[in-house]
């Protein structure tokens, strides 16, 4: 879908720079980027004759691979002989196509065009009616915006909804009241003008993007320093489908620590405008903007209105800086923004003006002023790096336990940003002859943006000869179903009649003693049809590979994340509103969170040690014969099977209640019959499980899967109406364990 989007958006081949940055953000569990990558570089703007040669064909005096479509000396063209032209005819066949041979124009069905009715559509201001009193409003001026504010001061603004659709969903945050911005045109201006550019607070990320380009490509570059670093720094933001939705006000007005923007806002010298309901217009500097955490300078009947970035001047250099985990779609270790402007006074060049700002080591995003105030006036030279990096330490510190960790290594980044807008600054004097101190040339990579290299790759296999089956590349069966969206999943399974939804009731605590469940508030909320705990389990309660679990009454909770019961509701959405208005009650009891704590308690599953033995390990150790003895040991932590496809089980009841069927997106349809049996009571003949085809399991939805269907169907035979659960991703990774984690001590 990204690619055919990229496609039909573009007047021209897109470059392989572009259909790279296109994909960014979405997630391949198992093919591989390689043969995606390779798909679709047909149709990037290259040399088309590397695609339409035949292999009879030499390009630069070379043959072409038959591997990889483009020359090579593995396979001269005079090693080709008769006996070997239907193996090349085979070959070819699998030669990708030029662009001009994959445009829409070789193709007979023509492609469907925009819908017409929905680009003539005339838009309207909108107001929907939610449940539970919740209203949605679609201003088209800032006239009714405004008067909306001025009628809900708590009003949410939304544009791309990606701040507060993970409160919603995730932190069960209720807004009576949402304003979609979006379609407001006084705040989605981009323009320059005389102080600089003027960027609306509704303006996507993704437009900002476009804007600044054509910016930077008409003016000169010492007024665009500013928008230089902003761009730079707007790569790195997130991902492409993130920037599409995202606006610069919702970025800013979040006022997250780590954001990447803000940093790059306040050293440039960013202002902003405010307007409130009563059209007066006020205009804040960035710096004085950010309050607290997640706290600005709003009051509740004012919004921002606009974003002017100012232009540099000659000497003034802008930079941008964000450590992360990965360089793309991650957030924040550590980003800053930083600004130094060099000016002449008595024959000697020195800073006249300079900001630094650092994100990530604070709950705002912090000035370092004792380090501004001691450059202004002196030269950018090495004398001054000993006292501004203890300067740094001063204004940039973090606690041992400051939220997010690894301080020591957040420490040093605050050291190493500046020092390498130290060195920027101090290779750009020396190239225009303005300053005799040069850099190393072992210094030099620090000044460099990084640039990611085009992603390659090669495959390599024989073909052996035309007629026979093995060896032969072949598509797989469902391919085309998958890469256009058509391949059915659980999910896609009509439902039956009246069926119900299920959410999952799930302990908030790592080990704990349930005092009490009160259910009275979730019976009350809409679509609810029950609540299930271990007592209604017809059969018995041990599910999995570890069975000494026997559950039938309520016990205590031995981990985070423990299933305790399970909600049915006419919906999904009404089923986890009704599972989160479950109230328990919890004694807590001492929690065991790592693996040197259960050692260090004793703490083991029973009847699972294992032990491989050969000889006497004790006496060869004790009898000091061993040349070198090396010991020590290895952590490997924890990991997430990611499935793309959640766990999800459709159950329905046969033969007035007596007999179960389910699918279910499980590696292992026969251990569900028998654990599904085991719960209700049933014996096996009584229980069907089918299976078509999963999103991804990994090892992941053999036995994991079993409980979920397990919970669904005491559901649907308590009730006798079919059940359908489809874990949300959050909840996937809180119940299925994963692959636990090692701790291997070992002595040689």
């Amino acid at each position: 879908m990204s690619m055919y989007a990229l496609l039909r958006s573009s007047k021209y081949p897109p470059t392989k720079e572009q259909i790279e940055d296109n994909l960014a953000g979405n997630l391949c569990r198992c093919t591989g980027y390689r043969p995606i990558i390779d798909a679709f570089g047909v149709f990037a703007k290259t040399d088309d004759s590397f695609y339409t040669a035949s292999l009879s064909e030499n390009v630069n005096g070379q043959a072409i691979c038959p591997s990889t479509g483009k020359p090579c000396s593995c396979r001269n063209e005079t090693d080709v002989d008769a006996n070997e032209s239907s193996l090349l005819s085979l070959v070819k066949t699998y030669l990708p196509s030029s662009y001009n041979e994959t445009d829409g124009n070789a193709y007979n069905e023509k492609e469907l065009i925009f819908p017409p009715e929905l680009q003539l559509r005339k838009i309207m201001p909108l107001k929907l009616n939610g449940l539970n009193g919740i209203r949605w409003y679609r201003p088209l001026k800032l006239e009714q915006l405004l008067q909306l504010k001025s009628c809900y001061p708590d009003a949410k603004l939304i544009i791309g909804n990606s701040e507060v659709g993970v409160e919603t969903k995730f932190k069960n945050a209720q807004y009576k009241v949402m304003i979609s911005i979006m379609h407001v045109p006084e705040l989605q201006t981009l323009k320059m003008e005389e102080e600089g550019i003027r960027i609306g607070s509704a303006v996507k990320l993704a437009w900002l993007q476009m804007f600044l380009k054509k910016v930077i490509a008409e003016r000169g570059s010492h007024q665009t320093s500013s928008c230089q670093a902003i761009l730079r720094q707007l790569k790195w933001f997130a991902g492409t489908q993130i920037r599409n939705v995202a606006s610069v006000g919702g970025n800013i007005c979040t006022a997250s620590p780590i954001s990447d923007l803000n940093p790059v806002w306040m050293a440039t010298g960013a202002k902003f405008q405010i307007i409130d309901v009563n059209n007066n217009v006020r205009t804040t500097i960035a710096k004085d903007f950010f309050l607290g955490y997640h706290k600005v300078d709003l009051k509740d009947d004012e919004i921002l209105l606009s974003v002017i970035l100012p232009w540099t001047r000659p000497f003034e250099y802008v930079k941008e800086f964000k450590q992360a985990h990965r360089r793309q779609d991650d957030i924040a270790l550590v980003n800053a923004g930083m600004r130094v402007h060099i000016t002449e006074a008595e024959g000697s060049w020195i800073v006249s003006d300079v900001s630094i700002v650092y994100g990530g080591v604070a709950a705002v995003p912090l000035t370092d002023g004792k380090t501004e105030s001691l450059l202004v006036g002196n030269k950018m030279d090495y004398g001054l790096l000993d006292e501004a990096f203890n300067l740094l330490k001063e204004d940039t510190p973090l606690a041992e336990n400051a939220p997010g960790g690894m301080v020591e290594f957040r420490s040093s980044l605050t050291l190493s940003f500046f020092f390498k807008i130290f060195l920027y600054v101090t290779h750009e004097m020396n190239t225009k002859g303005l300053s005799k101190e040069g850099l190393y040339v072992a210094s030099m990579s620090a000044i460099q943006s990084y640039t990611r290299p085009f992603t390659i790759g090669t495959q390599g296999y024989e073909l052996v000869q035309q007629g026979t089956v093995v060896g032969q590349p072949m598509v797989p069966l469902s391919a085309t179903l998958q890469v256009t969206a058509e391949a059915e999943y659980v999910d896609d399974t009509p439902t039956p009649p009246n069926t119900l939804h299920a959410a999952l009731v799930l302990s908030k605590e790592a080990h704990a003693r349930i005092l009490s469940i009160d259910d009275s508030v979730a019976k009350c909320s809409p679509g609810f049809a029950g609540l299930f705990l271990s007592k209604d389990v017809p059969g018995a309660n041990s599910i999995g590979p570890i069975r000494f679990l026997h559950k039938k009454n309520i016990g205590p909770i031995i981990h985070d994340g423990e299933i305790i019961g399970i909600v049915v509701a006419d919906t999904h959405d009404n089923a986890k509103a009704a599972a989160n208005k479950v109230n328990i009650k919890y004694s807590k009891l001492p929690a065991i969170l790592s693996i040197e704590e259960a050692i260090k308690a004793s703490s083991f599953h029973p009847h699972t040690t294992r032990c491989l033995s050969k000889g006497d390990v004790e006496l060869c150790f004790a009898s000091n014969t061993c040349d070198k003895v090396i010991e020590g040991e290895v952590l490997v932590g924890g990991q997430e099977h990611f499935y793309m496809e959640p766990q999800c089980t459709l159950v329905w009841p046969v033969d007035s209640g007596n007999e179960i069927h389910m699918i279910s997106s499980t590696q292992a349809p026969h251990t569900h019959q028998m654990y599904v049996a085991n719960v209700l009571g049933l014996p096996l003949s009584k229980v069907v499980c089918k299976t078509k085809r999963i999103g991804g399991g990994f090892g992941g939805k053999e036995t994991r899967s079993v409980i979920f269907a397990a919970a669904a169907s005491v559901a649907a035979y308590c009730l006798r109406r079919p059940v359908k659960i489809v874990l949300d991703r959050d909840v996937d990774m809180m119940t299925t364990g994963q692959r636990h984690g090692f701790l291997g001590k070992y002595k040689l």
